[in-house]
């Protein structure tokens, strides 16, 4: 078995890059390492890191922890940090990075490992920019492609309306008090003005919030840029060749679910879930729903 897929975390140099990379390993106890039993799940590039996604994606490489997947075998599962995530290196402040460049380093990972392509590349959020970045930039290296609650670089759907209503509703207006006063100058207001408008990725921001706080950690602060061509990832929707599942949570008011109609539109093989009374998070508020959906994506055959 080579190295590369033992659990825990791995880091890995590029050179050419002046940058040191690391990803952490999840895979079932018993099974065999398996190079196409393998997800490879992005996190989102602006510092967020993935401990939220290891605690809420368990369910992946140890199926015997949600009853509705207990008769199905785990994946082995990488968790990938970009540039100036987790312990990945910190790009200077003027080597700023877009989205080409974190689908640039996914793309170093995947010779690390000595991958053909990627059987399984998982995206949230920003995260999923990045995967869905790398399957436009690198068509033929990613099999299957999940999509949760996507950010799609030019295209903004925050469904205003929506979002401007929640200023009434007592659900969300301490968040939107840290909204009209934040400050994010430093690394540490960053942080601070994140933590304080959690409940607008919500539903149900009082029931949930607090399980995200518990698995999410501080913020460490921005590294991306803006794409110098805005319209670079909804024009080459097109290009992407992997089949592609993509879930929404409708009333995610963060990334609308226009986003999530205008991707399943344009890629030739995608298909769309959406949950009801769900906001950014499925797998927190529709936790079940999410990861029986995804497991069964990735096993049914093409």
């Amino acid at each position: 078995m080579s190295k590369v897929f033992h659990p825990g975390i791995h880091t890995f140099s590029v050179p050419a890059k002046e940058l040191t990379f690391e990803y952490v390993v999840h895979r079932p106890s018993t099974k065999k390492e398996d190079p196409h039993n393998l997800i490879v799940v992005q996190p989102p590039g602006w510092g967020l890191g993935s401990q939220y996604l290891q605690n809420g994606l368990r369910g992946l490489w140890a199926p015997e922890d949600h009853a509705n997947t207990a008769n199905t075998s785990g994946r082995t599962v990488i968790f990938f940090h970009s540039r100036g995530t987790d312990g990945s290196s910190r790009a200077l402040a003027s080597q700023m990075s877009s989205m080409p460049d974190f689908a640039s380093d996914l793309e170093d990972l995947r010779q690390h490992l000595h991958l053909e392509q990627y059987p399984v590349l998982l995206g949230h959020s920003n995260g999923g920019a990045i995967a869905l970045g790398y399957a436009e930039m690198y068509p033929s290296r990613v099999g299957k492609l999940v999509l949760l609650d996507h950010q799609l670089v030019g295209l903004q759907d925050k469904r205003l309306l929506q979002f401007e209503a929640t200023r009434m509703d007592p659900r969300y207006q301490d968040a939107w008090d840290g909204m009209l006063n934040r400050r994010t100058g430093s690394d540490e207001e960053f942080t601070e003005s994140v933590r304080g408008t959690w409940p607008l990725y919500f539903f149900d921001p009082q029931q949930y919030v607090p399980e995200l706080l518990r698995d999410i950690g501080d913020p460490q602060g921005r590294c991306d840029r803006k794409l110098m061509d805005s319209m670079q990832m909804v024009e080459r929707l097109g290009d992407v060749q992997a089949e592609t599942l993509i879930i929404f949570g409708r009333e995610d008011m963060i990334c609308g679910t226009g986003i999530a109609e205008r991707t399943a539109k344009d890629i030739r093989n995608a298909r769309l879930i959406t949950y009801g009374e769900c906001g950014h998070f499925p797998w927190i508020e529709r936790k079940e729903q999410t990861i029986l959906d995804i497991r069964k994506f990735i096993e049914k055959q093409n």
